[in-house]
C-alpha cells in the first residue's frame, strides 16, 4: 500500500511538473558598450574645434584601476588645447566592463565630428 502511494505521489508530481511554466524569464543582457562609446559619453566636441567646425581625430592612452576609473592619462593630438580639455573631461571617470590589471595600457582612437 505505501509503494502504491508513493508511485501515485510520484507520477502525480511527475505530471504536474511536465506542463509547469517556468518561474523565472530568462532576460538576456544588452551588448555591452565598447571602451570607445563609453568614453566619447564623457566628452563633449572641443571648444578649440568649434571656430573653425573642423573634424578631429584623437588617440588617448589610459590604464583602469581596480575602481575602473581612468588613471595615468595621455591625450595625443596636435593641438595643446584639446589635449587639456579632453584630460579635464574624462580624469576620474569610470568604464564598465573593463577592470583589469593596472599595467595593462589601452589606447582608444576617437573622432570628433562639428554639432
Amino acid at each position: 500500500m505505501k509503494k502504491s502511494l508513493f508511485l501515485l505521489t510520484l507520477v502525480g508530481f511527475l505530471a504536474t511538473q511536465a506542463y509547469a511554466t517556468p518561474t523565472k524569464t530568462r532576460k538576456t543582457k544588452a551588448p555591452k558598450a565598447t571602451m570607445e562609446q563609453q568614453l566619447a559619453k564623457y566628452i563633449s566636441y572641443p571648444d578649440a574645434l568649434r571656430p573653425s567646425q573642423q573634424a578631429g581625430v584623437v588617440v588617448i592612452q589610459f590604464r583602469v584601476n581596480s575602481e575602473n576609473e581612468l588613471c595615468q592619462l595621455e591625450v595625443f593630438s596636435q593641438n595643446e588645447q584639446i589635449n587639456n580639455a579632453l584630460l579635464r573631461q574624462l580624469t576620474g571617470k569610470k568604464l564598465v566592463g573593463y577592470a583589469s590589471d593596472a599595467t595593462e595600457l589601452h589606447t582608444v582612437r576617437l573622432r570628433f565630428q562639428p554639432e
